[in-house]
């Protein structure tokens, strides 16, 4: 991919002329002041009228700013209208909404903070499948991993591909590629071929998956105008997140709506692109920002990471996009470098190591994370070494909760019950100008300054019975009389039940409690979606793995470390963050004798990695590591760590 087409030509243009202030809406009082007390490019942000590309790297106050703009445009719309908000992950969703509570609003159903999944599902699919020939019936179900793998072994075996080496992730791509109508030139006609009898198959078991659902969701858009105008009338705004990592799907349904009258904030970061492998393209992202109709606003400032920190992702980076360290913050961080003679395996303990000692300084453990690139030798090494060593993990894929609407549910309850009574306006959390990732950590380490990192967004019991009535509903249990206020009074007995369970303990008790309260085998039994069919099941497995109160509630458990993937760790922050396995070759991969294709991406995903830390960023290099394939490879650290101390010593 040439330099045109990289982040740089988003973020090296000329500053744009931004829109002046409006004047003042009428807005809750919390509101009002919130947006007051913005950064300046965040309350541009926040205020812009237009269609707007706003790009936010890291610690700058992401979030902060899009519940902010979402508060803004849905007071400047009237009460029978509203604003999608299209996240990428469920936590992020439920948090939109929270903090919006929290800011003294309640928009109720003119708010669809949904993932683009659910939002394609409830919104598209759901009300409007039915006046075109896009497949979508009401007895519809969701099928579950299990069946969706032999379905593609089945119709890749029918391509002609190999279904044992069948590249996944490229069949992925085909996919949406092939939905969203672009060229697929360059691709093998056998893996079309499988996405074809794929598709077909789950219309042949009237199933749908993930991917189905934005792509039906477009197809209905395409063939029905009044789908579009009618849509448009209900949600006139549309803010999408991680726009840069969510694909060719969701852009041809946000450029649909665009032509329907949709007003866009489309919100990402160029560097922070991920997903390539799956389709996610960063031109998606340029494509809007160079219609005239848009504007593109940058938030420059890191509240997040010091102006040592800062300057590694620079270094990361291999260029200045203009990030600079929040000026009031006087600790720079600290990037430490630990050099090791060994292989893998004495990376691994060296990060124990360097675990413990931080342990020992009085870090938390659970404000720890060791990250790697996703190499499994890796990680069975860190594994090993960290069990030896007695130092509990959260490992990625391990110990959580099932997907779905009724573990959601689940986690939601368990999430109220650890908060206690939820007061009518959540208490907002106590903010630095830059969002909730401001403040200085290494100079304010106290609790009462710094939101917990195991917290998740706590809803009320209004919401909770809401949902709960919804899938009562569905799966056609509800009784006369029976509203979402009545089952509150249900859920009250089993959530405000005295002897509240602390973080740590064991969940197992509370939530033998909960499905009975919450009747979710019989929900389960008679739910469309294979997910919902198989939750029991897969919450009792989870508990009797020792799933503590804040796992089940969806947040990490105290007193463990998180040891997890570069991508895994995309969205959080950590205190201090470890990354071991720093060797050429490794990091960035590439096989031996054989030149590096992806260098760029390699990098975003190495910038990700760095910039989660707060406090310290810990590089374990090495010159050499035993490959599975090709015997001991002998390099030299890793080029990264050659950049970053570079630019630190640059700036010094």
């Amino acid at each position: 991919m040439d330099d045109i087409e990289g982040p740089e030509a988003l973020m090296q243009n000329e500053p744009p002329t931004l829109s002046p202030v409006q004047p003042a809406l009428r807005l809750p009082a919390a509101l009002a002041r919130e947006i007051a007390d913005l950064h300046p490019d965040q309350r541009q942000a926040a205020q812009h009228e237009g269609n707007l590309v706003l790009v936010a790297g890291p610690g700058a106050g992401k979030t902060r700013t899009l519940v902010a703009r979402v508060g803004h445009l849905l007071a400047s719309t009237s009460s029978h209208r509203g604003v999608a908000a299209i996240t990428y992950t469920d936590a992020a969703a439920s948090e939109v909404t929270s903090r919006l509570r929290g800011l003294g609003m309640h928009p109720g159903r003119r708010l669809a903070s949904r993932t683009v999944h659910g939002f394609c599902m409830h919104h598209i699919l759901r009300p409007y499948a039915r006046f075109t020939h896009v497949p979508f019936t009401d007895d519809l179900t969701v099928l579950e991993e299990k069946k969706t793998n032999a379905l593609w072994a089945e119709a890749s075996r029918a391509a002609g591909l190999p279904v044992k080496d069948k590249p996944e992730a490229l069949l992925t791509k085909v996919r949406r590629l092939h939905a969203a109508g672009e060229d697929l030139d360059g691709y093998q006609h056998q893996y079309i071929r499988a996405v074809s009898f794929y598709e077909q198959a789950l219309v042949d078991c009237n199933g749908l998956d993930f991917d189905a659902m934005p792509s039906r969701a477009l197809a209905v858009l395409r063939a029905s105008q009044e789908a579009r105008n009618m849509l448009a009338a209900r949600f006139p705004y549309l803010v999408v997140d991680e726009y840069q990592d969510l694909g060719p799907v969701l852009h041809a349904v946000v450029t649909e709506l665009l032509d329907a009258g949709v007003q866009v904030t489309a919100v990402g970061d160029p560097d922070q692109t991920m997903y390539a492998f799956q389709g996610a393209h960063i031109r998606y992202l340029k494509e809007l920002h160079e219609r005239v109709d848009f504007t593109t606003i940058q938030l420059s400032v890191n509240f997040r990471s010091g102006s040592t920190l800062v300057a590694a992702g620079r270094g990361v980076l291999g260029m200045d996009r203009g990030y600079e360290a929040d000026p009031s913050q006087e600790a720079p961080g600290a990037v430490t470098l630990e050099e090791v003679d060994g292989d893998l395996d004495d990376h691994a303990k060296r990060a124990v190591d360097v675990v413990r000692q931080r342990i020992v300084s009085g870090v938390p453990a659970e404000d720890i994370a060791v990250l790697y690139r996703g190499d499994k030798s890796l990680l069975r090494y860190l594994t090993k070494a960290f069990q030896d060593a007695d130092i509990p993990c959260d490992m990625e894929r391990t110990r959580k909760i099932p997907p779905g609407g009724i573990a959601d549910l689940v986690s939601a309850c368990a999430a109220r019950r650890l908060a206690g009574p939820v007061p009518g306006l959540a208490e907002p959390i106590a903010q630095h100008p830059g969002g909730s990732d401001g403040g200085n950590p290494q100079t304010d380490l106290s609790a009462s300054r710094r939101k917990p990192l195991s917290a998740v967004a706590t809803k009320s019991v209004r919401e909770l019975a809401a949902t709960w009535h919804r899938h009562r509903k569905a799966a056609g249990i509800t009784v006369a009389d029976e509203t979402p206020r009545v089952l509150a009074r249900t859920l009250l007995a089993a959530l405000d039940a005295p002897k509240r369970e602390d973080p740590e303990d064991d969940a197992s008790g509370f939530l033998e409690i909960l499905l009975g309260a919450l009747g979710v085998d019989q929900l389960a039994d008679l739910s469309a979606d294979q997910r919902d069919q198989l939750a029991p099941k897969a919450l009792r497995k989870a508990v009797e793995s020792g799933l503590t109160m804040a796992e089940l509630a969806g947040g990490r458990a105290p007193g463990r470390i998180a040891l997890t993937t570069y991508h895994s760790a995309k969205g959080r922050e950590f205190s201090i963050v470890v990354l071991p396995g720093l060797v050429d070759g490794l990091m960035p991969f590439y096989f031996a004798n054989r030149p590096i294709s992806d260098l760029k991406e390699q990098r975003h995903n190495f910038y990700v990695a760095v910039t989660r830390a707060r406090d310290e960023v810990v590089l374990i290099t090495g010159d050499h590591f035993t490959d599975p394939y090709y015997g001991v490879r002998d390099r030299r650290r890793s080029r990264f760590v050659d950049d970053i101390l570079q630019q630190i010593g640059s700036q010094g």
